[in-house]
């Protein structure tokens, strides 16, 4: 894979890169300085994701979700560990072409959005193309065309203050799908959201990333979310438990909600 959006297995490789993982973690940990002591807030995360999955990574706040979103999606650099992206290290690739690779491959969904509020909502969503270097004649037909497909044909013209948090949330994802990305990070999406919006917005996300083959890495609190993915991990204390890990904490989602209501996970003490 190169930088500039290439794939590797070129040339009879790509039975292996369907077989193998899209990203991967191998023995991550990230440390901090603190005084004269050291703070792990990431530690030893090993975990793989296939091409298609809908992978959820849920904990309490505090576990390093989030530390750990930023080393896999190439934003800081494992103390110890590698990253691998379709089978490639990901801080291989220097700091400009790993801004590159994101720019054209990997889509991020926050909870809250950041707009340009003197632009109309179809130029904020075409911005990720035009920043790639297409026409703004031919990228805001594009955002256009995204925007009706989330259910927005009536708010292209708007600005993103005149857009409700729901409307927001989905020209969020017709901004993070524009690009045709393999991966989308998702960071609590649906956080801001009633559940009307909730549902609207996570059944765009799935059947879209369905159609076009993306994959989802999702941080949540939402363990309804548990529901709908077959690939899940629990963090907490910096470390990361595969669903189908012998050490994961938890056998199912009632073990899961427990957990939630105490703050415990089985057998440990309440």
């Amino acid at each position: 894979m190169d930088a500039k959006g290439g794939a590797p297995g070129q040339g009879g490789g790509l039975e292996h890169e369907v077989k193998a993982p899209i990203l991967e973690a191998t023995g991550a940990s990230r440390l901090y300085r603190v005084g004269d002591s050291m703070v792990t807030t990431v530690s030893d995360v090993t975990l793989q994701v296939g091409y298609g999955d809908f992978a959820v990574i849920f904990g309490p706040s505090g576990a390093g979700k989030s530390t750990l979103l930023n080393m896999l999606m190439g934003l800081e650099k494992p103390d110890i560990g590698e990253v691998f992206l379709k089978g490639e290290s990901l801080y291989g690739y220097s700091e400009e072409d790993r801004t590159v690779l994101r720019g054209k491959r990997i889509s991020y969904l926050p909870q809250s959005q950041y707009w340009i509020e003197f632009m109309d909502i179809t130029d904020n969503v075409a911005l990720p193309l035009i920043l790639q270097g297409w026409t703004y004649r031919h990228a805001r037909p594009k955002a256009r065309e995204w925007l009706e497909k989330v259910g927005l044909k009536d708010q292209i013209d708007h600005k993103p203050s005149e857009l409700s948090s729901g409307q927001q949330q989905k020209a969020a994802l017709a901004r993070a799908l524009i690009k045709d990305p393999w991966l989308i990070f998702a960071d609590e999406p649906t956080a801001h959201l009633d559940s009307k919006s909730v549902e609207e917005v996570t059944g765009l996300l799935l059947s879209n990333a369905k159609e076009h083959g993306i994959t989802i890495i999702m941080v949540t609190h939402d363990l309804s979310f548990l529901k709908l993915s077959k690939k899940w991990f629990f963090m907490k204390d910096g470390r990361l438990w595969d669903i189908k890990d012998k050490r994961n904490p938890f056998n199912n989602i009632r073990e899961v909600l427990a957990y939630v209501e105490t703050g415990k996970a089985k057998g440990e003490e309440v």
